[in-house]
Parts: C-alpha cells; sequence; structure tokens
C-alpha cells in the first residue's frame, strides 16, 4: 500500500519575515531599526558624493586651456566729460545727470538710466532732521497755524543719536518728506536706500569736524530699487556714504540737525570692489562754477564756518577714497568668497595674479593646463577680469 504524500503549504516569506521579527527581543528590534537608519544615511550620502562629482567633472573630470572660453568682465565703467552752468564733471558714458533743488539745497543724481542701482547722489546740505520728538511735537504745533513755514519740520525724521548712520537709516522718510512739502523735489526720483546697514565706519577730517555732532563715511549694505517704478522688486545694494551732521537752535521755535556734504555712491551687492574706484574717480571730479560757489557762500542758509562748496565735497572726496583705502579687507574676502558659492562659482587667476576670474564649479579640481592657479585670498581683493566657461 503507497501511503499518501504528505500535504505542503506553500510558505509566504513576507510572513514568515512579519513573525520572525515579532519573535525578536525588542532590544534587537531597536537595533536593527538603528542600522537600517544608518543604512539609509550611507546611501543618501553615496548618491550626494555622485551627484557632487559629476558636477565639479563636467568634462569627465578633466580640461585643458583648449577646452575654456574666456569672456571679459562687463563690470567696467569709462568715464567722459559733462559739464553744465554750475558745474563740471567726469561721469560714467551713457549714465545721465538728474538735477533738482534751489541753492544749499540742490540736488546732483548721476545715474545709470537703466538700473537705478547704479549711481551717485550729492547735495549740498540736507534738512531739516529733527533732534529729539519733543522738539518735532512743537513744529507740530506751530504748523497748526503755519503750515506753510513750519509743516517741513514737523513731520521731519527724528535722528536722536544725531549720526551720519541714522541719517542714512531714514534717508528714504528724508527724502520722503521734502517732496511732500517743496514744489521743486515733488516729481523727483530720489534713490531707494532701506534696511541700512553700516558695514564699515572712518572718521572724517574736515572744516567743520570741531563743531560737527559727527563727521564721518560709512560702507553699508541696503536694499534698493533698478527702477523707479511704485511696484518694483527690491534687491540688495552696496555703498560708501559720507556727511556732516550740524546741530542748530534757531531762536523761533527750537532746535534740529542739518547734514553738509551728503554724498554717496551705490552698485549691486558685490560689484563695489570692481566699480568703487571708477565711481571714486568721478565723484573726484566735480567742479562748481565760481558764481554757484559765490551764490551759497553768501546766502543766510550756509553755515559761516563752512568751506566753499568745493572745498566741502574736496574733503568728502578724500575722505571717501580713505574709507575705501583702510576698509575692513577681511570682509570682502569673505563676502566674495560666499559670493561665488551662492552662484556655484569659484574663482582662478592667471598664474602671476595680474587677473582674476569666475570659474565654473570644479574648474580648480579638474584644471590640467598651465595658464591658471587656483585663487588665493589676496586675490578676492581685485576687481573679476571676466569668466571662464567650458566650450561645448
Amino acid at each position: 500500500m503507497v501511503k499518501p504524500k504528505a500535504k505542503t503549504t506553500k510558505t509566504n516569506i513576507f510572513e514568515e519575515v512579519f513573525l520572525t521579527w515579532k519573535l525578536t527581543t525588542p532590544e534587537f528590534r531597536k537595533n536593527a531599526r538603528n542600522t537600517m537608519g544608518m543604512m539609509v544615511l550611507v546611501f543618501m550620502g553615496a548618491c550626494w558624493a555622485i551627484q557632487t562629482a559629476i558636477r565639479i567633472a563636467p568634462v569627465a573630470g578633466y580640461f585643458e586651456d583648449s577646452n575654456l572660453i574666456v569672456e571679459k568682465s562687463s563690470l567696467s565703467l569709462k568715464l567722459g566729460d559733462y559739464e553744465d552752468d554750475n558745474f563740471t564733471m567726469r561721469i560714467p558714458e551713457d549714465w545721465i545727470v538728474s538735477k533738482t533743488g534751489r541753492n544749499e539745497n540742490s540736488v546732483l543724481y548721476v545715474h545709470n538710466p537703466d538700473d537705478l542701482r547704479y549711481g551717485i547722489f550729492i547735495q549740498l546740505q540736507s534738512k531739516p532732521l529733527m533732534r529729539t520728538y519733543d522738539e518735532r511735537n512743537v513744529y507740530q504745533r506751530y504748523a497748526n497755524t503755519n503750515q506753510e513755514k513750519y509743516g517741513i519740520y514737523s513731520y521731519a525724521p527724528v535722528i536722536r543719536l544725531g549720526t551720519v548712520e541714522t541719517f542714512y537709516g531714514v534717508f528714504n522718510s528724508y527724502t520722503e518728506n521734502i517732496q511732500s512739502y517743496l514744489e521743486e523735489y515733488a516729481d523727483f526720483h530720489f534713490p531707494i536706500v532701506k534696511e541700512f546697514k553700516m558695514v564699515d565706519i572712518h572718521n572724517n577730517v574736515t572744516t567743520l569736524t570741531p563743531e560737527a555732532k559727527d563727521d564721518s563715511s560709512l560702507r553699508a549694505t541696503f536694499k534698493t530699487t533698478a527702477d523707479a517704478s511704485q511696484f518694483s522688486e527690491e534687491t540688495n545694494g552696496e555703498g560708501i556714504f559720507t556727511g556732516t551732521v550740524m546741530s542748530y537752535d534757531p531762536s523761533d521755535v527750537t532746535g534740529y540737525y542739518v547734514v553738509y556734504g551728503t554724498a554717496f555712491i551705490t552698485v549691486p551687492e558685490d560689484e563695489l570692489i570692481a566699480l568703487a574706484p571708477t565711481l571714486l574717480e568721478s565723484f573726484s571730479s566735480l567742479r562748481f562754477k565760481n558764481g554757484f560757489v559765490k551764490q551759497i557762500s553768501k546766502r543766510k542758509a550756509w553755515d559761516k564756518k563752512a568751506p566753499d562748496i568745493n572745498k566741502l565735497f574736496a574733503e568728502s572726496s578724500n575722505n571717501l577714497h580713505k574709507l575705501w583705502e583702510e576698509r575692513n579687507q577681511d570682509y570682502d574676502i569673505a563676502r566674495q568668497k560666499w559670493s561665488d558659492d551662492h552662484i556655484e562659482r569659484e574663482r582662478a587667476c592667471l598664474q602671476n595674479g595680474s587677473k582674476c576670474y569666475r570659474a565654473f564649479r570644479g574648474f580648480n579640481a579638474g584644471y590640467q593646463g598651465k595658464k591658471y592657479r587656483p585663487a588665493e585670498d589676496a586675490d578676492y581683493l581685485k576687481p573679476l577680469a571676466g569668466e571662464i566657461i567650458l566650450r561645448d
């Protein structure tokens, strides 16, 4: 008699794994979960490493000079002569000069009409700026009876510290106030300077320094716009600023601040290293004509201790140059490195260091030519001569 075969049940491997897992101790399960977590992290790390390797080695990891194209930098300005009835100046080609104000309150704004982030701003005397809220309240009471005379003081921004930094911190409030009360400023497009943050400071030496509440030049970052549209997108800007804050106590009401020699140059953030020398050269070339100088010097609103406007702005120019020469270079080096990394670039220079370029990420790792070398810290203080691109 033949014995029947025993019935066999089909094994489900997932059920067996699950049952085995349930029979293990809690400690075993905890260790297993940790191990699997580590394996996932290792796998993700490997994927990141592969991705990075691909990114930094665009041509099988290696390339020579024949594989490269060098594009010259667009960050360069050429100066040309400008002249009108009141002044002469060498300004960047294709830039325009906008003017407003009268006499000691005159404004010159030299700028790129296609991008207002690039500019040189000059105002002979900026006023009024209030010293305290209590003094402004006094003007507000007087404005109730004589708005034409006191209105501009009644809403002038308060700079309690009386410093150049606090003045530029409220620069837009200042321009909005004078536009509200003085007809000549009403339709003028002042540069936008918001969220002003000082990076470096230089103590000025001017004729007014002994009498000044503050006399300094600053390097700063800020928010600005590329055009004058009401809905323009704000971008980061950078510049160097100067001025001399004087305190006055008129006898008829109460006191206020006046800033003499208001001046600054502005560019998009991270372009100051390339453009500051040329813009400072342009600013230094400013010369007011004799008739205009005498007209300002004779006015009662011009401080008797203040120099004529040519000397005032020659002193301003000297102080801006000193600020730039003595600036914190560590900041520039760190900022340029961050800027390169932020846009996935790196820097390389000619072997003799005479010119430096931005190159694609991975350039220094894969380059096998003899023309370039990786940038050193001191190289980040040099203007970029252009960009290195890999041939298709």
